[in-house]
């Protein structure tokens, strides 16, 4: 029958041992195992024996499974022997078995012989002088292949369907469930009216064992044990109730009072059931003592009144139930003592913002003296809701913050007993750069680091570095790793570097830390397993499987492949996947053997190539395009030149491709097609004519058949130039600038190919041609030719920029993409006379005070017959000044005279003029001299722009 180890009384859980079954037990163990109380000897002095380790029930099917332990320990050590179903049993004499020294376990060598005669119910006994030790009963249950090859499972112990438990909380338990059945039964435990605990239960046994340590009360209700095997199942249902020995819920104090106070003492147990609460005074119960009117006993609190000097004594309050009984005193003691405060004055105290802090004020005296708290500047502090006085007197601060600082008082009440202590609230430590979330590959250098900031008042703090929560000092090659207080540097990370970072930053007043972390990341490993599925004419699906990602995950796949057979010796893109997929189908063309590879890609890099596959060929078929681009590209006369994009290889989709060639006029040949297959373009057609329009097309062909039906462009024969120049020229003068050019356009027939347009060929010749006959000035030498392109459909053209007075040539032409043609008959015309420019330069003189000599060349540009000057001049200095003109009839004269104030600053405009008008000014500021020298001012046009002082 189990039993227990006596175990301290008087506190929750811990009740003087009792294991009481309600229906019949079988083996159920709690621990400590039986007869295992143990006493403290001294290991010089002899002691019993104490078995240590319990045999334990087996099922067995063969011989490598039977093993029964049994260890002793003892002074003198203990002698060992067994009993087999009651009878003395030698496993030392057996030849198959096998002996522990120096214990009692025993085991089975023979392999291969009958194992039916160990079956059966085993104790060990361990001996020596003073006394015997015996081991719980274990059993050998051995079955064979001819006995069990068709039975299901069968529960050998418990026996039946239900058991009960009743267990102390606190206490350990082990619930056993031993089944036969071949093959081996599967055992699984399940808490039927509720959740089985994880956290507070166990198995063991290959699951037959269900253990409970340190039994609570929530662990009491119903489990099951189920056993199965192919052949059917088996069951057992356990009730297990826990209950409590007592323990204390509220304690009695002891306490000093003052005559003609009340004492309460308060006193409350709990347990399993509810235990029974006595009192008693100096050892009699109180229901034996004189009754007294000033004390009363009310649920649980015994109330003294107004006590005297002789109610001094020990109070004794006892809860007892059936699973024993615990008993705690009191001190009563009623003395008068005057208050005093054994807290020291003045006392410092430091704390960290956000902590919290007591500030002591130990009171002595009787009656129990009162305090009162006060701060330096705000006074009482009862209504602070941080701040708390405690029942021993101390001012309890929490969350601090800065403004806490400063100078409290404790008064005891009615005295003038006062102490004072002073409190330095420091800013908290701060973290301001935690170690980061690092992602490194193996072999680069990690760098983490670990800012802080610490109140100046405070001294420098201790920084620790942890990995993983060791101490990386401890745990670490100091070659590998440089700490510099705020950072560690890992110069060559390797695996064995991953982990969780910590800085510790201590101070005197508080601590605090972050993390960070290294994880190795790299390039993934490469796919494995490329599989080829789902064969088609013109698809293949591949699949793979992924290899390592280290730790950063795939973004996509690359698939690539290799034409097998071709020249190119290069693997080329195909296809690219998510990260997330290892299955695709992959779109191929036809007549192509293709063989594929697979790279996988993360954040860090590709992987290698995967393996290749085996090459896959898909069979011919006809084209599925034609070529694009088919136009013509004749040049020379008379032939129609059929050019366009070749196909890719990799287009022809069979054996013996090449171009079916087609082409028929597109006026006056009825609806025959002439062909030609050839393998490349271009494709020549001779003796057609110059500039006729045909249509072409160009098809697709292989040994397998015709692509689709091919549409048709047009396209023309070479070109020759023109034949004739375009007639009836004509010129228009619009100003001595610009004239308009007019002509006829010519037979599109004579232009023998594509009009693109026209060209004005224009010839200057000197002014002094102008006076020459046609014929005179055909025969000159131009001094510019500029030429002028029209579009095809323009017959006019209005032409600027002409020299005024000048003689010109003109001619027109036709031109298409052959050439141009022949020139119109040259058209000679003058442009009418103009303005003159400017002249050449302006010097001013002044050889006087009140004189300006003015000196010029005529203009570069005549544009006519220059008749003379035109001078303009006015005061600078003065805006109201008129503008004064001299009129200089002479062409030939080169220089002025003019009488002007002294001291006084001009602008002169001086311009020529013809018969048109007058043409554009120079322009020059100057001003007479003071001294009567000659000074000389060159225009402001030579200046640009920029006035002369």
């Amino acid at each position: 029958m189990p039993a227990t180890a006596l175990q301290q009384v008087g506190s929750r859980g811990r009740c003087a041992a009792l294991l009481l079954p309600l229906l019949p037990l079988l083996l159920l163990s709690v621990a400590p195992k039986p007869g295992d109380t143990m006493i403290n000897i001294p290991s010089k002095l002899k002691s019993p024996p104490v078995i240590t380790a319990q045999p334990v029930s087996i099922t067995t099917f063969s011989a490598d499974d039977i093993t029964l332990t049994c260890e002793a320990t003892g002074n003198p050590p203990p002698m060992f022997h067994w009993v087999k179903d009651g009878l003395e049993f030698d496993p030392s004499k057996d030849p198959d078995l096998s002996v522990s020294r120096d214990s009692g376990t025993f085991s089975l060598t023979a392999k291969d012989g009958p194992i039916h005669q160990y079956q059966g119910r085993y104790n060990c006994y361990a001996s020596n002088e003073l006394g015997t030790a015996v081991s719980k009963e274990a059993r050998i249950i051995t079955e064979t292949n001819s006995v069990v090859r068709n039975r299901r499972p069968q529960m050998m112990q418990p026996t039946g369907s239900h058991s009960s438990y009743l267990v102390l909380s606190g206490q350990d338990l082990e619930l056993e469930c031993i089944v036969q059945g071949l093959p081996a039964p599967s055992i699984q435990w399940i808490r039927k009216d509720g959740v089985l605990s994880e956290s507070r239960t166990s198995t063991d046994s290959y699951n037959r064992v269900l253990r409970f340590k340190n039994i609570s009360e929530s662990d009491g209700g119903e489990y099951q044990c189920t056993a199965t095997n192919l052949q059917g199942m088996t069951s057992h249902t356990y009730s297990i109730t826990v209950e409590a020995a007592p323990y204390w819920t509220k304690e009695p104090k002891s306490q000093l009072y003052a005559p003609g106070e009340t004492v309460k003492l308060e006193c409350k147990a709990d347990g399993i059931p509810s235990p029974e609460v006595t009192w008693s005074i100096n050892g009699n119960l109180l229901t034996d003592t004189d009754p007294d009117p000033r004390r009363s006993l009310k649920h649980g609190v015994l109330t003294l009144k107004n006590v005297e000097l002789s109610d001094t004594a020990v109070y004794q309050c006892k809860a007892a139930s059936k699973h024993g009984s615990i008993l705690i005193n009191a001190y009563v003691y009623v003395i008068e003592l005057p208050p005093q405060i054994l807290t020291e004055d003045v006392l410092m105290y430091s704390v960290a913002e956000g902590q919290t802090i007591d500030l002591a004020c130990e009171t002595f005296g009787s009656p129990r003296p009162n305090v009162t708290w006060e701060g330096e500047s705000w006074g009482a502090l009862i209504a602070n809701p941080r701040m708390s006085q405690l029942s021993n007197g101390s001012l309890k601060i929490s969350n601090a913050s800065l403004s806490d600082s400063g100078q409290y008082t404790c008064t005891v009440s009615n005295s003038k007993i006062t102490i004072t202590a002073e409190l330095a609230v420091l800013n908290k430590t701060v973290i301001v750069k935690p170690p980061l979330a690092l992602r490194i590959q193996r072999g680069k250098p990690a760098n983490l680091t670990c800012e802080y900031q610490v109140d100046s008042r405070q001294g420098a703090p201790q920084v620790q570095w942890r990995k993983n929560h060791k101490k990386l000092t401890e745990s670490s090659d100091s070659d590998k790793y440089k700490i510099d207080e705020t950072t560690v540097i890992i110069l060559e990370v390797e695996e064995d570097d991953e982990g969780i970072y910590t800085c510790e930053v201590i101070t005197a007043l508080d601590m605090v830390e972050a993390s960070g972390s290294i994880t190795i990341v790299d390039r993934p490993d490469s796919p494995t397993q490329i599989q080829m599925t789902e064969p088609k004419e013109r698809s293949v699906t591949l699949s793979w499987t992924p290899g390592d990602d280290h730790n950063s995950p795939v973004i996509e796949y690359l698939i690539e492949f290799e034409e097998t057979g071709s020249e190119r010796k290069e693997w080329e893109e195909l296809s690219r996947v998510s990260g997330s997929i290892q299955r695709t189908t992959l779109p191929l063309k036809p007549f192509i053997s293709y063989r594929f590879r697979i790279i996988a890609i993360n954040d860090i890099g590709k992987s290698d190539p995967s393996k290749e596959t085996e090459a896959y060929s898909t069979p011919a078929a006809p084209p599925d395009r034609n070529p694009e681009g088919v136009h013509s590209d004749s040049i020379d006369p008379g032939t129609l030149v059929i050019t366009w994009k070749e196909l890719d290889r990799r287009s022809f989709n069979g054996p013996d491709f090449r171009y079916k060639v087609m082409w028929r006029k597109v006026l006056g040949s009825g609806p025959s097609w002439h062909t030609k297959d050839v393998t490349s373009p271009p494709f020549i057609v001779t003796d057609v004519g110059n500039f006729s329009a045909f249509e072409i097309k160009v098809q697709a062909v292989n040994e397998m058949g015709e692509g689709s039906e091919p549409k048709s462009a047009i396209g023309f024969s070479g070109e020759e130039i023109p034949l004739e120049a375009p007639l009836d020229v004509g010129v228009v003068l619009i100003n001595s600038t610009a004239i308009k050019v007019t002509w006829a356009a010519v037979n599109r027939e004579t232009v023998r190919g594509r009009l693109q347009g026209y060209k004005i060929y224009l010839k200057h010749f000197d002014p002094e041609s102008r006076h020459l006959r046609r014929e005179r000035v055909r025969e000159g030498r131009p001094t510019n030719i500029s030429v002028v392109t029209t579009d095809s459909n323009e017959e006019k053209k209005i032409l600027g920029d002409l020299q005024p007075y000048s003689h010109y040539s003109l001619t027109v032409s036709a031109f298409n993409y052959k050439g141009e043609g022949p020139e119109s008959e040259a058209l000679t015309f003058h442009t009418p006379e103009g303005v003159p420019g400017p002249p050449s330069f302006l010097l001013l003189e002044s050889p006087s005070e009140t004189e300006m000599i003015l000196r010029w060349s005529a203009p570069n540009q005549p544009n006519g017959v220059l008749k003379g000057y035109i001078l303009q001049y006015q005061k600078v200095d003065n805006e109201d000044s008129p503008m004064l003109v001299e009129k200089i009839s002479d062409h030939s004269k080169n220089h002025f005279k003019l009488k002007l104030d002294p001291r006084s600053r001009y602008r002169f405009h001086l311009r020529g003029y013809t018969a048109t008008g007058e043409g554009l000014p120079i322009i020059s500021e100057g001003a007479t001299t003071l001294d009567g020298g000659p000074t000389l001012y060159p225009s402001l046009n030579d200046l640009s722009g920029q006035s002369c002082i």
